[in-house]
């Protein structure tokens, strides 16, 4: 992987890790609101940071883990609104 072609097309490893990122940050995300649900005096925003993101497209269109999170946390009610 040289010229940065890491992010032409979507290999199989890197398909296997973004399914396994984006439901580990779904069960993630509902064991942080539910504490968060019982401390309604606390702050109620969470953060979720993915150090090796990219730019969340490959060339070829497919989407990579940081779309498939923000996708799944809009499509939540309870982690959109924090």
């Amino acid at each position: 992987m040289t010229d940065n072609q890491f992010f032409e097309e979507q290999k199989e490893q890197s398909l296997i890790k973004s399914v396994i990122v984006a439901k580990y940050f779904s069960v993630w995300a509902n064991v942080i609101v539910s504490t968060l649900q019982k401390k309604p005096f606390s702050q109620q925003k969470i953060a979720y940071i993915d150090l090796f993101a990219g730019p969340g497209r490959y060339k070829d269109g497919a989407k990579s883990t940081p779309i498939k999170i923000l996708e799944h946390a809009i499509g939540d009610e309870k982690l959109k609104e924090r």
